[in-house]
């Protein structure tokens, strides 16, 4: 793995600065202050992050990408033209491995290997090109990255530690790091290369991008979020672009037990709530790790329940068996064009236990609301940085909820990005009860039964028998009767102890955690707690 030519060159280079190299990154490597570090991504692509100083460094550390160096541009339009005419009259595959597989072949078929070095402005364009043996590698590496991935944009798509991807334009990108936040990329990448990538990445989306039609949103192959504005006209520096990455995989609950975001008796609460048929709305601003909070706890929901899931985007991921996913399509035309609302109406017909809504901003909020009504769990991420601003968009244009329907709603967990210790981390700031609305007072009713406390990063419980929904919701569902109350708050904290223990137990695994779960669902908590020795 640490052997490929171009790798070795590189470390020739950096000399006497020696990185340390990794084969995979842990959390604890967050905690570096001097950070100095190479790990692989895979197709012979390795990434360098490390702290300068000056004015090399613009105020972030540096997020090195090492691959082959570009070919000779003149034996790179050689090999295309041959490439072209062996192609002409044969089927090519549509699934990347296959067509990786196919471009491989082909280029094997049509390049000759010399052991010494070629002039290759004195070759003329034929079926036959005559490449130097050092040359082959990379030729090939940047041959099949631009015929059958995403071109300059693949290595920031291999590498799993990445976050966000923001190209605003004059060469410069940056990304955002799952462990070492926003870094500047090296080297930087000619406004020319990314404009001709995004046209034709946008034609291949079937959302051809032109100076009338500037902004387009689309998903990568990978499920990987795209928005680009293109030209110069509407963006001042050029074309800018962000992709919002989502790994296949998503982060378990015990994960961001474990990363301080959210404490085991919150996540215990946040279970029982789910497992009971709350409707939930995730808040906070733009990359506030909404979505990220939404997959984590969506794995509480009940393993048998059926769930539709509607989004502009697919960001949520689900363990559950019966789950439909469903996404809009955005055509420019309204006959073709299926939006939220569209998919939302049809959802209630669809019988389904829960509607997993990606991000509530129009009148498909109404049609939620009236879901809500009808006996349908609703979960949903919502832009909103307080419950007064969240009221105030649910009641406001376009959504338009009556402010009578709010205590539809049941619970309103904020989550938001913030410093601890000089780093950005992902908090739960509040978890809070809907209670109702006051006609009298003119305002919303509700308890914040969880509070995010900044000044020593811990996270406060208002105490037993503060829950309303607990009181008026759980007992009655669960045929309870008052006095059965204080089990329910013991069943929390037994509920907490068991995702303490497998946190303990670096049980971090998404589905791993989902098998937990299944089995609480099936053989009871308190068997399972017994196997974990917590009874």
């Amino acid at each position: 793995m640490w052997d490929e030519p171009h790798f070795k060159e590189y470390m020739k280079k950096i000399r006497p600065n020696r990185p340390l190299l990794v084969d995979k990154l842990t959390d604890e490597m967050r905690k570096l202050k001097d950070i100095n570090l190479i790990y692989p991504v895979g197709n012979g692509t390795y990434i360098h992050i490390m702290g300068l100083s000056g004015e090399e460094q613009k105020g972030f550390k540096v997020y090195r990408i090492i691959q082959p160096e570009r070919p000779d541009p003149r034996a790179y339009e050689l090999v295309e033209y041959a490439f072209s005419l062996e192609v002409a009259d044969r089927e090519v595959p549509i699934l990347k491995d296959d067509l990786e597989k196919f471009i491989k072949e082909i280029l094997d078929k049509i390049i000759e290997i010399s052991d010494t070095p070629v002039d290759y402005s004195k070759q003329k364009p034929s079926r036959k090109v005559k490449v130097y043996r050092e040359d082959y590698d990379k030729l090939v590496y940047h041959f099949v990255r631009d015929h059958a991935s995403t071109g300059f944009l693949e290595p920031f798509l291999l590498d799993p530690y990445i976050e966000d991807i923001s190209y605003p334009g004059g060469g410069d990108m940056f990304i955002v790091h799952k462990l070492f936040g926003p870094l500047r990329v090296e080297p930087s990448f000619p406004p020319e290369e990314v404009e001709k990538l995004i046209v034709t990445l946008s034609e291949e989306f079937g959302k051809p991008i032109t100076h009338s039609k500037p902004i387009v949103d689309a998903s990568l192959p990978d499920g990987s979020r795209l928005n680009v504005v293109y030209g110069s006209d509407v963006s001042r520096k050029g074309t800018n672009i962000t992709i919002r990455k989502f790994s296949k995989v998503p982060l378990s609950i015990t994960q961001l037990i474990n990363y301080g975001s959210i404490d085991e008796r919150q996540a215990a609460y946040m279970w029982m709530m789910l497992e009971d048929g709350m409707n939930t709305f995730i808040c906070g601003e733009t990359a506030s790790g909404k979505t990220t909070l939404m997959n984590a706890l969506a794995a509480f929901l009940p393993p048998s329940n059926k769930i539709i899931t509607i989004e502009d985007t697919p960001e949520v991921t689900l363990p559950h068996s019966n789950w439909v996913s469903e996404v809009t399509r955005d055509t420019g035309n309204p006959d073709t064009s299926v939006t939220m609302f569209d998919l939302l109406k049809a959802a209630l017909r669809q019988r389904p236990n829960t509607i997993i809504v990606g991000e509530i901003r129009g009148v498909e909020g109404n049609i939620a609301f009236q879901a809500m009504q009808t006996g349908h769990q609703v979960m949903s991420t919502f832009h909103a940085g307080s419950v007064q601003s969240l009221v105030q968009r649910l009641t406001g244009a376009p959504i338009n909820v009556p402010k009578s329907h709010i205590d539809n709603l049941n619970i309103a967990v904020f989550t938001s990005a913030v410093r601890v210790k000089g780093r950005i981390a992902r908090r739960v700031i509040s978890i809070n009860e809907i209670i109702g609305f006051n006609p009298a007072a003119g305002g919303l009713i509700y308890v914040p039964v969880f509070t995010w406390e900044p000044s020593n990063d811990t996270f406060s419980f208002r105490g037993k028998g503060s829950s309303y929904l607990i009181q008026a919701k759980i007992l009655l569902r669960r045929g309870l009767s008052k006095r059965d109350e204080a089990k329910l708050y013991e069943e929390m904290e037994l509920r907490a102890a068991l995702l303490r223990s497998l946190v303990e137990r670096k049980v971090f695994n998404y589905y791993d955690v989902w098998r937990v779960i299944c089995k609480v669902h099936e053989r009871g908590l308190e068997e399972v707690a017994m196997k974990f020795n917590l009874i």
